[in-house]
């Protein structure tokens, strides 16, 4: 059976979110970096912020850094521990956002914006969980595709908010809407559009094939998802 769903922003975060709370070891060490995604993540684990769990954002038409944020996360074996260096393993996870996606020859690629003049969380962690060989996980949705790459720094002459550069992801896995729709709900789905306005700006349109209890399990959870969690960011700049 052929079906097709629009996800507006909402439902691409909330779908990836839990589809990753399935499709990690949380028995493992896992390492949540700071993201609009990785907070859905945290509201499908049960940890909730009322502010969003976030470094920064393309917010109110500016490229914006949080003034102030909570700690990272880190659960081992589901539960949060405090960890003052970041000691990763080879058998830990590493969830990282990204805000640029793009394929080359079939294969997905992701990059990230970084305000922080000294790397920030690429810099500080994403390099030290590659060298290491952990896990990593690249959680993005298609709201962000972009034509292809563009290596961009820091040194422009004037920006809208705070100068970012562009940093392509070198290692790790990839994790979209169709990777969650697969492994969430057994679907095999392909976007076959994008867009729309007054509220769904930012949409994909995907047409997903598989068995009817499955899709009907997707519908019901993108209606129930698409306007769920509305969380603040105007306390964090």
């Amino acid at each position: 059976m052929k079906a097709q769903i629009i996800l507006n922003v909402n439902a691409q975060k909330h779908l990836i979110a839990k589809a990753l709370t399935k499709y990690i070891d949380f028995s493992k060490r896992v390492y949540i970096a700071y993201g609009s995604t990785n907070h859905y993540l945290l509201y499908h684990l049960g940890i909730e912020y009322k502010d969003a769990y976030i470094a920064g954002c393309f917010y109110n038409n500016a490229l914006n850094v949080t003034k102030k944020r909570p700690l990272p996360v880190v659960l081992d074996n589901k539960k949060t521990v405090d960890i003052k260096d970041f000691d990763i393993s080879k058998s830990d996870f590493f969830i990282k956002g990204a805000n640029a996606l793009w394929y080359e020859s079939g294969k997905k690629y992701a990059a990230v914006a970084v305000a922080d003049d000294k790397g920030g969380t690429y810099g500080n962690f994403y390099i030290k969980a590659a060298a290491r060989g952990s896990r990593v996980i690249i959680p993005v949705s298609h709201e962000k595709l972009i034509p292809y790459y563009v290596p961009s720094s820091q040194n422009v002459d004037m920006a809208m908010g705070s100068k970012i550069a562009m940093f392509k992801f070198f290692y790790g896995e990839v994790f979209t809407e169709v990777e969650a729709f697969d492994f969430l709900f057994n679907l095999n789905a392909k976007i076959i559009a994008g867009g729309g306005i007054l509220g769904n700006e930012g949409s994909v349109i995907m047409e997903v094939e598989g068995e009817k209890k499955d899709i009907k399990s997707a519908f019901d959870f993108v209606k129930h998802y698409s306007f769920e969690l509305n969380f603040t960011v105007e306390t964090l700049f």
